[in-house]
């Protein structure tokens, strides 16, 4: 009977022991499938995160390529404003240099004065080429010199007279041609502070020539509205000059 018991006790010892082992390996079994089912997802997780990460970097270049096209752009904008700016200031030059030719012309020809004529070629030269160191000059055709009829700020006895091609003066008086220093021989004695030389033409008739010594100490240098200003001297001077020697004559 005992040996019965002990057997019977043994069995549903076995029996436990199985069914623990069979239930221990059913819970295995499911953990490990959601364990799988977990890897699943992580891996379609990081699926969507590496499809994001990559959107993400499109996204990027994308914005950096817009960047680099609108800093290209703003630089070539830049660069558009700095030209239109100095077109501007040239266009403004321009119009002030016309106005400053209509100016002068205008005064040249409001006189018959010939002393208020010489007195606005001055003022001209001063306010407009900015020189305050000037001689104007008319020709002897007799004599064949130069005397000279209007100066500022030179010793005016050192050109009282110049002789017809002597020195850069005499030789502008013969030649018709402007001289500009720099752009031809050097002068030299009393001429050595020339800075430009302009003959006074009717046509193609020299009738005399201003002479323009050293410029004020806040001009550097000889501009282009300066040429144009020598060029409307070198006629319209002239022909000031010539009108009020005319009206003097017919009036004396």
């Amino acid at each position: 009977m005992t040996n019965q018991k002990k057997d019977d006790s043994g069995r549903h010892y076995i029996e436990r022991v199985r069914q623990d082992a069979h239930r221990y390996t059913h819970e295995l079994l499911q953990e490990n499938e959601a364990l799988r089912g977990l890897v699943v997802s992580l891996e379609a997780e990081k699926r969507r995160l590496m499809e994001q990460l990559q959107a993400i970097r499109e996204e990027t270049e994308r914005f950096n390529r817009e960047q680099a096209d609108l800093q290209r752009r703003l630089i070539e904008i830049q660069s558009e404003s700095r030209r239109f700016a100095q077109q501007f200031v040239e266009v403004e030059r321009q119009n002030s240099n016309l106005a400053n030719l209509y100016v002068a012309n205008y005064q040249l020809h409001g006189t018959l004065d010939r002393e208020r004529v010489l007195q606005v070629i001055q003022e001209i030269l001063a306010n407009l080429v900015g020189t305050e160191e000037t001689a104007v000059f008319e020709l002897d055709e007799a004599g064949g010199s130069l005397h000279l009829i209007s100066s500022n700020g030179i010793e005016p006895h050192a050109f009282a007279r110049v002789a017809l091609g002597e020195g850069v003066i005499g030789k502008v008086a013969a030649s018709g041609e402007t001289w500009l220093a720099g752009h031809a021989g050097a002068a030299g004695g009393a001429e050595e502070l020339l800075t430009a030389c302009v003959p006074l033409k009717l046509e193609d008739r020299v009738t005399g020539a201003i002479a323009i010594f050293r410029l004020l100490p806040q001009k550097s240098g000889l501009e282009a509205g300066d040429r144009e200003l020598f060029d409307l001297l070198a006629t319209h001077a002239a022909m000031a000059l010539y009108c009020t020697g005319l009206y003097r004559r017919v009036t004396a």
